[in-house]
């Protein structure tokens, strides 16, 4: 069976490759406009991480919009290798309400559970799969996040963690040979936004040398 992943690896490589010897980037590409930048920030500003949902169903077109968003998302060497299992039955909500050790009583309220994992296949250097899949599940994480943000969805993320007496279970049921479970994410309708939480400021974000 051909390795899509080390293709695309490769392809990847190449391309940049060729792009930094002819400096051959984009010479036109598109540019935002002080309106657009803007309610970008805005965006990032009215995102939360919601954790009460009522039972509104997500329409399909929002499911299509949403799919095209995680879709454009980063990877590390352009891989693509993080897939999402579905999770939309109230009684398989409430199953893996159980399992998981984060969102525990309030994770099933949810439309959908998105169940996040990496293709172990695509991670070839030595150390690159004990961190690069979490890394990549991130980035799909936070390209949902603001997706939903803007489709006016409540989001949120659970850690990858399982209760030790459910772990075989979960593997049984969930996982498949060469997967990676990185983690989930809950999308729904709410009624009440969270409330803005307080942030750092900027200049804390720096280590000092």
């Amino acid at each position: 069976m051909d390795d899509e992943f080390q293709k695309r690896y490769l392809d990847h490589q190449a391309k940049k490759v060729k792009q930094l010897a002819s400096q051959d980037g984009e010479k036109e590409f598109y540019r935002f406009n002080p309106v657009q930048q803007g309610n970008f920030f805005n965006i990032l500003g009215e995102r939360r991480s919601q954790r009460i949902f009522n039972r509104t169903p997500i329409e399909q077109e929002k499911l299509d919009l949403l799919a095209g968003a995680i879709r454009l998302c980063p990877s590390s060497c352009n891989r693509q290798a993080i897939s999402i299992k579905d999770i939309s039955s109230r009684d398989e909500k409430e199953l893996l309400s159980g399992l998981l050790v984060g969102g525990v009583g309030w994770c099933h309220r949810a439309d959908h559970i998105f169940l996040l994992f990496a293709n172990a296949q695509a991670y070839k250097a030595e150390g690159e799969i004990t961190y690069m899949p979490y890394l990549d599940a991130g980035a799909m994480i936070e390209q949902i996040y603001l997706t939903a943000t803007v489709l006016n969805l409540g989001v949120s993320y659970i850690n990858p963690n399982i209760r030790e007496n459910n772990k075989s279970f979960f593997k049984e049921r969930y996982g498949e040979e060469g997967l990676i479970y990185c983690g989930c994410i809950v999308l729904g309708y709410y009624d009440k936004k969270v409330k803005e939480t307080p942030k750092r400021l900027a200049k804390d974000i720096w280590i000092e040398h």
